[in-house]
């Protein structure tokens, strides 16, 4: 099995929602492949002015939250490229240089160690300008393949008044030290390219990876080899369909991209953000598409993630008891919402009030406990649209239960 990518075999797998410091929709994506990191960036609208701020998050390779930065007027934050130098990460971006009237002077691609649960502007003494781009009508987004030591810069131009879109690639080492007089790989995005809605970017060697597509059902994907200037592979259909057939809440928008290398056995990933769900709540779907098993190690992660202990039945019902094995509702301690009829109930040792109704039972999770032994909170109640009556208590580790208290309702 071949390790690298290919797009007429890839599949797109679901792994897990990204955790990330805002509610907005994920831009960029990048990884840290040494640290097994992600950082992903999303628009951030705390400042207001004329200009756009972004938030990078930086997550375990499992998505789980770690800390954030934020980049004030760094823009849209529709990429970054990531450095490892020694143990420092340093982020890759366009920032704006703006007047005390909030007005646009410059802007700079530039250089910023990563530092979590800080705020940064361009005139902090720690940003390094590398290169500058006065023309406000000439956008610049970096992005990065640290492997292979590469910097690339997606520039679109609309001073014509259409969207004109290059990509110039550089060695990491030259740019750092404001050398852009050789390029590696450049390209020009072609006219079908220029007339789409441009999502993620990624890079991997000489492979260039480009998504566009307002919504994830236009998904478009084109790999471009920057060796022959040739596009070599495309993927143009809808992905990250949710569970439920359709994208969730209606809402599927592609957006980060990066092609990710297992560096310790060589297998390649391409890893896709689709945002689903309402505006206030967004979700950061992280996607596989892949075709080999490097994917194993996205789903290793993917599986912790899940809870192992469903607190519901599959179709959203309660748990039901079984009672061949149960005769009191003290034994039953695996967390979860339990439903009981009026005869299961009946036959319960324990069970406060019975021959009346059929009744809910909320166990908690455990407490502190020793080793498979642990407390839980009960709350039991009746199933009845007139009384409101609620019984709780408590089970401890051994199983001794207290009384049940009865919770006093008022009718509102």
């Amino acid at each position: 099995m071949s390790k690298l990518f290919s797009a007429a075999d890839a599949q797109d797998l679901y792994l897990f929602d990204l955790e990330l410091a805002n509610v907005t929709v994920n831009q960029g994506l990048a990884i840290d492949e040494v640290a097994g990191e992600i950082y992903a960036t999303q628009v951030y609208n705390g400042f207001g002015g004329n200009y756009e701020s972004f938030v990078v998050t930086r997550t375990s390779l499992g998505g789980k939250y770690l800390d954030s930065m934020i980049f004030k007027n760094g823009g849209h934050g529709t990429s970054i490229g990531i450095e490892r130098d020694g143990g420092q990460i340093y982020i890759w971006t366009n920032m704006m240089d703006v007047d005390a009237n909030d007005t646009l002077v410059t802007q700079w691609l530039c250089r910023v160690p990563y530092l979590p649960d800080t705020t940064i502007s361009i005139n902090d003494s720690r940003v390094r300008k590398l290169k500058e781009f006065p023309n406000p009508s000439r956008y610049q987004s970096a992005f990065t393949d640290p492997k292979n030591n590469l910097l690339a810069m997606r520039i679109t131009d609309t001073t014509s008044g259409s969207t004109v879109s290059q990509l110039e690639v550089y060695k990491i080492s030259d740019a750092k030290n404001g050398n852009f007089n050789t390029k590696v790989h450049s390209y020009l995005f072609t006219s079908d390219m220029n007339s789409q809605i441009l999502q993620g970017l990624a890079l991997d060697g000489a492979d260039f990876y480009v998504t566009f597509g307002q919504h994830a059902e236009d998904f478009h994907l084109y790999r471009v080899n920057l060796t022959t200037g040739k596009i070599s592979e495309e993927i143009n259909r809808p992905v990250g369909y949710s569970p439920s057939g359709g994208y969730v809440e209606g809402f599927g928008e592609p957006e980060g991209l990066f092609l990710y290398t297992d560096p310790n056995t060589g297998y390649k990933t391409l890893l896709t953000v689709i945002v689903g769900d309402l505006a206030g709540r967004r979700r950061q779907r992280l996607f596989a598409l892949s075709n080999n098993i490097g994917v194993q190690k996205f789903l290793g992660l993917a599986g912790e993630r899940v809870q192992p202990v469903p607190l519901t039945r599959h179709d959203n019902r309660a748990k039901r008891i079984n009672m061949s094995k149960v005769q009191s509702i003290a034994q039953i301690k695996e967390p979860g919402y339990y439903y009981m009829t009026t005869a299961e109930g009946n036959l319960m040792a324990d069970h406060p009030m019975k021959n009346v109704a059929g009744w809910w039972l909320y166990v908690s999770g455990g407490d502190a406990g020793s080793g498979v032994n642990y407390g839980v909170h009960q709350i039991l109640a009746r199933n009845s649209s007139v009384h409101a009556t609620t019984f709780v208590r408590s089970v401890s580790a051994a199983g001794t239960a207290s009384p049940w208290f009865e919770l006093n309702m008022t009718k509102v």
